[in-house]
């Protein structure tokens, strides 16, 4: 049980009282490597690789070379990065030797969203 005391400015008293004990933020959800998929923007897109793909192609995820979560097309050609709150889970993931594939869902050059799930 939390005691609070607040300063009642009106009466010049000291007021007391159970608080709510503070915010908790919620927790996230475990990511499941078998069942998990997110579906998120790319960031730090390479437009010129970005043009050759369309609506529906699907893209290998990647571990690059610095640790980030990557998305490279059949040419081995990187499209651009990950940032997601699951992605240290995907990297955790194909780590543990999951693989996954990312269909691109739409493209509004400069911005392209896929679905990012086990392959």
């Amino acid at each position: 049980m939390c005691l609070v005391l607040k300063y009642n400015s009106f009466k010049n008293k000291l007021m007391s009282g159970s608080g709510g004990g503070g915010y908790v933020p919620p927790q996230k959800i475990k990511f499941d490597c078998d069942t998990g998929a997110i579906i998120t923007i790319v960031s730090s897109i390479n437009i010129s690789i970005l043009e050759k793909h369309k609506i529906g192609n699907i893209l290998d995820v990647v571990i690059g070379d610095k640790g980030a979560l990557l998305l490279e097309d059949g040419d081995g050609e990187i499209i651009g990065a990950i940032l997601h709150s699951n992605t240290t889970d995907i990297i955790d993931c194909i780590k543990e030797g999951a693989n996954y594939k990312a269909e691109i869902l739409s493209i509004n050059f400069p911005s392209c969203k896929v679905k990012i799930q086990r392959g």
